[in-house]
């Protein structure tokens, strides 16, 4: 597929440098994730254990995307990715968090989760309530520790997860509310963009990054947010045998692909990006949103990708 090249770098160089990107950050990412969580002597100890099963640290982790892209970030913004690692952790302790709320009996009421048993069929649904809670503590903590810049990443945290962001979202869902369109149709979104846009805007704000890099990689990461959830939804979808391969079933990942190109677009006009972290930032979405169709034959490779003047 044809992205937004590195300068000067064939596309297979391209791709080999966002795979060991993805290798070597991932590897360090994951040990820190199951350092992370420290469980306090007295526990259940059915707790701890599935603590570490919906967290992914021992076996069935999932693309960890929005954790890679905050790091990434940091790195295209010109600072240490180190720097962004709290912000990471936090960002995959909240989407945890959120599955595990979604699972509920009270929720979508599902028993899998990862391929294996469901949080709330393992230690019971005020266990699972429980487990939540903490890992959003956690998350607290962690963001709040950050020198200098702790106090804004919190803010902006609650208000990804709170009732104006995927809380309100599940709130949506849940009545069915978006089916009429209007303001709860884009709460409803938040559910899933909420957290992408901060695990972007939160790796400029702990770097230090300028309000408008900030800014530009919100926008960036909630197209791309939404553009992943269609992808997902449209593969569910054809899975579940609700809708073919005819146009309908097409339509959602057209959708996405256009949500996809709008996100890059805004990726490329965001300032305060050094060339090689912006082209790893768009191969990452590229990846994220599943972006394997071929160009639309209406729509040459340039402008797909906003490369025109």
């Amino acid at each position: 597929m044809t992205g937004l090249p590195f300068p000067s770098m064939p596309e297979a160089s391209r791709a080999d440098a966002m795979e060991g990107f993805v290798r070597t950050h991932r590897a360090r990412f994951e040990a820190a994730l199951a350092d992370v969580l420290p469980m306090p002597a007295g526990l259940p100890p059915a707790l701890p254990q599935a603590a570490a099963a919906a967290l992914g640290v021992k076996g069935h982790p999932g693309s960890r995307w929005r954790p890679l892209l905050t790091l990434a970030a940091a790195q295209a913004c010109g600072g240490e990715d180190s720097a962004a690692l709290p912000v990471a952790l936090a960002v995959e302790l909240t989407h945890t968090a959120s599955l595990i709320l979604d699972d509920l009996p009270s929720m979508d009421d599902s028993p899998l989760r990862r391929s294996r048993a469901a949080t709330h069929l393992e230690v019971g649904t005020g266990g699972a309530i429980l487990l939540a809670l903490s890992l959003l503590g956690r998350s607290a903590e962690l963001l709040g520790s950050i020198p200098d810049s702790g106090g804004a990443l919190a803010a902006e945290w609650g208000g990804a997860f709170g009732i104006g962001g995927m809380c309100g979202g599940q709130a949506v869902d849940l009545t069915g509310a978006f089916a009429d369109g209007g303001s709860p149709r884009r709460l409803h979104r938040k559910k899933t963009t909420g957290l992408s846009e901060f695990a972007l805007k939160g790796a400029a704000i702990a770097v230090g990054a300028s309000a408008e890099t900030e800014a530009g990689l919100a926008r960036f990461g909630r197209d791309l947010g939404w553009a992943y959830q269609l992808a997902d939804d449209a593969d569910d979808w054809v899975e579940d045998g609700q809708f073919g391969k005819g146009p309908a079933g097409r339509a959602p990942r057209r959708q996405s692909l256009r949500l996809l190109i709008r996100s890059l677009r805004t990726l490329r006009a965001t300032p305060g990006l050094d060339a090689q972290g912006r082209v790893l930032l768009a191969a990452l979405a590229e990846r994220t949103a599943g972006a394997t169709a071929g160009t639309p034959e209406s729509e040459p490779d340039h402008e797909r990708w906003g490369m025109t003047a």
